[in-house]
């Protein structure tokens, strides 16, 4: 496999040379211009590969892989005659928690809860972390929020409120029910709050040169959502992003805020909320509309799964 970021001898201008003609044609290449550097989809066989492309301060570039793990990315690696820029650890090719982007300082990560559960609300967490202090993170018990308790992840969540620059926005169900008529899709009202949430953590990070997040659409959802200063910065959407600290941070955040959220919308309608798309959340939904009628589950649900026709039937 691939290492997520290699070197190459080659200057910048002919490793994007190279990348177009590996292509399946001149539309299965598209480059964009970053910060310092270009950011890279190329399509081959059927498959799309992200990278980036860094000049270095000497000759040569480096070429930072979103997924080295895809066999395209092998084979971009032997056409451009790619080296580990660093030995990778048996620990990292676990898929221990280390930043995904090793070679910014200053990165902002953002991850939601809530989009899988017919009750309570949709919430987005964004985190900024550093190169000098993301291992603190980790010290305090981050990593991916499935695996934490709910009491854990509610407890880490104050540790990590006072620890780094961060942001929470919620949309509770009558304002996502409002959302997502008006725009079409969950993903547009996605990427909608993580471009608040990302803004947010940006303006009092502003050192922050890039943002992760995981990969839930068109990655130009969350560009274009974006502001001004938003779209100055880096943006990396990945598969299985919470491996980034600042993502797992992130997910823990949002995660504390949904079940505090969805604690205190059951005790206001009087019935124990589920968590999740399931038999009992069915349940759930056919005794509040038994006891409160078809308006009480605007409130506390998300009106466009299918739970609620079960629910009115």
């Amino acid at each position: 496999m691939a290492a997520k970021s290699m070197a190459v001898r080659a200057d910048a201008p002919d490793v994007l040379a190279r990348l177009r003609g590996f292509a399946d044609s001149p539309d299965a290449y598209r480059e964009q211009p970053l910060q310092n550097g270009h950011r890279v989809f190329v399509r081959r066989g059927g498959a799309t590969l992200a990278l980036n492309v860094y000049p270095s301060k000497d000759r040569g570039c480096k070429v930072v892989f979103d997924r080295p793990d895809e066999p395209l990315a092998d084979e971009v690696a032997a056409l451009l005659g790619a080296t580990p820029s660093a030995p990778r650890t048996a620990k990292a090719a676990a898929g221990a928690v280390e930043p995904a982007l090793p070679d910014v300082a200053a990165w902002v990560g953002s991850d939601e809860s809530g989009k899988g559960d017919y009750f309570g609300p949709l919430v987005v967490g964004a985190v900024a972390l550093t190169a000098g202090n993301w291992r603190v993170a980790l010290e305090l018990g981050v990593r991916d929020s499935k695996s934490l308790t709910d009491a854990r992840a509610s407890a880490l969540a104050r540790e990590l409120r006072a620890a780094f620059p961060c942001e929470v926005v919620t949309i509770m169900p009558p304002r996502y029910n409002e959302l997502r008529a008006s725009m079409g899709s969950v993903n547009r009202v996605l990427a909608w709050a993580h471009a608040r949430a990302i803004e947010e953590v940006l303006a009092r990070a502003p050192e922050a040169e890039a943002v992760v997040a995981d990969q839930f659409g068109d990655e130009s959802l969350i560009r274009d959502a974006l502001k001004t200063r938003g779209r100055t910065v880096r943006l990396v959407q990945m598969h299985r992003a919470e491996r980034d600290p600042a993502v797992a941070a992130a997910s823990i955040l949002a995660r504390a805020e949904f079940l505090r959220r969805l604690d205190a919308l059951g005790r206001q309608a009087g019935v124990r909320l589920p968590k999740g798309a399931s038999s009992a959340v069915d349940a759930a939904a056919r005794a509040l509309v038994a006891s409160r009628g078809e308006d009480a589950l605007r409130a506390v649900a998300k009106l466009h799964f299918r739970t609620t026709g079960k629910a009115r039937g």
